[in-house]
Formats: structure tokens, sequence, C-alpha cells
């Protein structure tokens, strides 16, 4: 890879989804995209459901894109790290497209029954976000 590198961990409850050097790792924060270099200043934040990208190396030191679909968590980047701990991380080819329209069309019907100042409100938000998130890493 050509730029400075960082190591980069993507976990999950179940496995480490991605481990390995990164020269950019962007995900969705609750305040919006968070784009993080190698050596960057000590930084946390929590995330919503959206598309972590990251550039990471490739074969033959190419740098290459990495993309998933990740659902809530947190990203804590130090100058020689960054970590982030989702509930769930998937890639293109592990996403199950009529699942997630089902979960999409589900959480929303359940919503609509909801308050919108309420816990599972948000928390059906989560669901319709992540579902989202997977349709579109799929296109």
């Amino acid at each position: 890879m050509a730029g400075k590198t960082v190591p980069f961990r993507l976990i999950t409850p179940i496995a480490v989804a991605f481990e390995g050097e990164a020269e950019l790792v962007i995900a969705v924060g609750t305040e919006g995209e968070e784009g993080i270099l190698a050596s960057h200043a000590p930084f946390l934040t929590a995330l919503r459901p959206g598309i972590l990208r990251a550039n990471v190396g490739g074969d033959g030191g190419a740098t290459k894109r990495l993309e998933f679909a990740t659902s809530e968590g947190f990203l804590q980047a130090l100058p020689d790290r960054v970590t982030v701990l989702v509930d769930a991380a998937m890639q293109r080819d592990q996403i199950d497209t009529a699942a997630a329209r089902t979960d999409l069309e589900a959480a929303s019907e359940r919503q609509k029954q909801l308050s919108p100042q309420t816990a599972e409100y948000a928390r059906e938000q989560s669901t319709i976000d992540f579902a989202q998130a997977r349709l579109q890493l799929v296109g």
C-alpha cells in the first residue's frame, strides 16, 4: 500500500469480520460519516447502521476498497489502531436480498404502530436502516 496505514479490526459478537492494515476507514457515525486515517487523534463515536468502507491492503500490495453493511456499534480511533465494534457486519456476498427486503417491510409495518418517542420505535428504525444498508450494498 502506498500511504501510511493503521491496524484496523472490524469485530462482531460472533467473529472478527476483518483484521488488517487500512489507509482509510469511513463509518456512519451518529453525526454523519467519519473518516479515519493513520495517526488520527483519539476519537470515539457511536455508529448508526450503514455502509462501512475501508481502503485496505490487497494482493500484491495494491489498495482495495472493502465494504460492509453494518448495524449499530462503536468506532474507536487511536493514533496506532482503529477498532469498530458492531452487532452485525455483512459483505456483499453474504447478503440475502430477499431477507433484507422482508426485514425492511416487517420493521416498517411494526414501526407504524408505535409512537416516535419510544425506544421500540428507535429499535425498529435501526432495523430499517440496517436492511436499507444491506440493500444499498448489493445494489
